[in-house]
C-alpha cells in the first residue's frame, strides 16, 4: 500500500505544480504593459498539433484557350479544318490560282478543265471539290465553271459564297461565229 500512496503523491505534486509560464492578463485600455507582461509576450507560443500538409496548388492548361492567342486564330484553324475536306489535288490550291483552260458543254454531264499553277490540269466535273475552302462545282455553262464553298469571315461566322471562273477571252471559241 505504501507503493500507492507513494504514487498518489507523487501525482498531487505534479498536478500543484501546473506549468511554468503564466497565463496573460487582459490588458485594461489605456494602460502600459508592465515588464513580466512583455516577457511573457515575446516567448514563443507551444504549437498545437502539427496539421496535416496542404497539397501544393498546380495549374494545368489542358481544355483551356491560350489568352495570348487571338480568337482569329482559332477560328482559322477551323477554316483549316475546312480546307481538309477536299482530298482531290485541287484542293491544295486557291480558286484565283486556277486558270479555265476549256469547256464541253451540250453534253448531258458537261465537262471543264482547268490549269493549276504547276502547269498540271484537271478534268472538272458537276459535285467536283474545288478550292483550300472545299468547294463545290456546281454548275459548268458556256465559257465558266461555278463554284460554291463557305467562306469565313473575320468575326468567325461562315457566309456561302459563289465564284464564277471564266475562260479567258482569247480562248472564247463560239461554233456559231467561226468562219
Amino acid at each position: 500500500m505504501s507503493a500507492r500512496l507513494l504514487a498518489a503523491a507523487g501525482l498531487a505534486l505534479l498536478a500543484a505544480c501546473g506549468s511554468s509560464t503564466p497565463l496573460p492578463q487582459p490588458v485594461k485600455p489605456g494602460a502600459r504593459p508592465t515588464a513580466g507582461r512583455v516577457a511573457a509576450a515575446a516567448e514563443p507560443a507551444t504549437e498545437p498539433a502539427a496539421k496535416p500538409a496542404e497539397p501544393e496548388w498546380t495549374y494545368t492548361s489542358v481544355g483551356k484557350r491560350d489568352p495570348f492567342r487571338s480568337f482569329l486564330a482559332d477560328s482559322s484553324s477551323q477554316a483549316n479544318a475546312l480546307q481538309t475536306r477536299c482530298a482531290t489535288p485541287l484542293g491544295r490550291y486557291e480558286l484565283e490560282q486556277l486558270r479555265l483552260v476549256a469547256v464541253i458543254t451540250g453534253l448531258e454531264d458537261p465537262v471543264a478543265m482547268v490549269e493549276a499553277p504547276s502547269g498540271v490540269g484537271y478534268s472538272l466535273r458537276r459535285g467536283a471539290c474545288v478550292g483550300k475552302n472545299g468547294g463545290v462545282v456546281s454548275a459548268i455553262r458556256s465559257g465558266e465553271v461555278i463554284v460554291s464553298e463557305w467562306v469565313m469571315r473575320a468575326d468567325g461566322t461562315r457566309d456561302a459564297a459563289q465564284t464564277v471562273i471564266r475562260l479567258p477571252k482569247e480562248a472564247t471559241v463560239n461554233p456559231e461565229e467561226a468562219p
